[in-house]
C-alpha cells in the first residue's frame, strides 16, 4: 500500500463519481484542507485503472453505484496490487446493502454522502494513513443494511467469531459497531489508546479480516450489538 505524506506532501485524492455536481462539490471540500490534494476525478470505474497509473492518488474517493463499472468493482481491481491507493465509499442514504460488498471486498471504509464536512476531511486522512473509517452515522446504516439482509447462515457465522473472543475483545468489538474512533473507545473503557489499537488488531488476525469497517460487519450480523 501506499503510504502517503512521508515527505510532508499533501494526500493525493482521486474522486470517482459519475454526478459532476457530487465531485465539484466534495473537490472543493477537500480544497479547504492544505494537506489534501484532489488529483483528479473519474466518472465510470473502467477509468481507474489509467487515472491510478497517471496520478499516483493514496486514497479513492469512490461512490458505490456508476453506471458501467461500480465501486465494488472499483474496490476488488486494486486489491493486492503494489502501491495501491486505500478505497473510502461514499453512499448515500438511499443506497441498498451494495456498500457490504464493498467492504467485503476491501474498502476500507464508507461514509455518507451528506456528512459534516469534518468528518469526510478527517476520514480521508486516516485512511490515507492506514486507518478504516466509518461514521456513527454510517455505522447506523450498515447494522441496518445487515440486520435487513436476513441471512441465517451469516448470522450463525458472526456470532461464532464472537464466540472466539476474550471478554475484553468482545466489548471492544460490540462497542466498534457505534462507529467510535480508537480514541473514543479509550475513553469509554478506561485504556490507553495503544491498548485499543493492539486489541483490535488481536481480533482481526482471529478472523482473518483487513480492517475494522470488515469488523463491524462480523459484529452487526451477529445482531448482538
Amino acid at each position: 500500500m501506499t503510504t502517503p505524506n512521508q515527505d510532508s506532501s499533501p494526500i493525493r485524492i482521486l474522486i470517482v463519481d459519475d454526478d459532476p455536481m457530487a465531485t465539484a462539490g466534495v473537490t472543493a471540500l477537500l480544497g479547504t484542507a492544505d494537506d489534501l490534494a484532489v488529483v483528479g476525478s473519474c466518472t465510470d470505474g473502467a477509468q481507474v485503472a489509467d487515472a491510478i497509473h497517471r496520478l499516483s492518488p493514496d486514497v479513492l474517493l469512490c461512490d458505490v453505484r456508476m453506471p458501467g463499472m461500480d465501486g465494488v468493482a472499483v474496490v476488488r481491481s486494486v486489491q493486492g496490487k503494489i502501491g495501491a491507493p486505500r478505497v473510502l465509499m461514499m453512499t448515500a442514504f438511499d443506497e441498498d446493502g451494495l456498500v457490504l460488498d464493498a467492504v467485503a471486498a476491501g474498502a476500507a471504509g464508507f461514509l455518507l454522502k451528506d456528512e459534516d464536512p469534518r468528518r469526510i476531511i478527517a476520514a480521508v486522512r486516516h485512511v490515507a494513513a492506514g486507518d478504516a473509517e466509518f461514521s456513527p452515522r454510517a455505522a447506523r446504516q450498515l447494522t441496518q443494511w445487515v440486520q435487513d439482509s436476513h441471512n441465517a447462515d451469516g448470522r450463525r457465522d458472526a456470532i461464532e467469531k464472537l464466540g472466539q473472543l476474550t471478554d475484553r475483545e468482545h466489548e471492544f468489538a460490540l462497542a466498534l459497531v457505534t462507529g467510535a474512533s480508537d480514541a473514543e473507545l479509550a475513553a469509554q473503557f478506561f485504556v490507553a489508546e495503544t491498548t485499543v489499537k493492539s486489541t483490535l488488531a488481536g481480533i482481526k488476525t482471529k478472523w482473518g479480516i483487513r480492517n475494522r469497517t470488515q469488523l463491524a460487519v462480523v459484529v452487526a450480523r451477529s445482531g448482538l450489538a
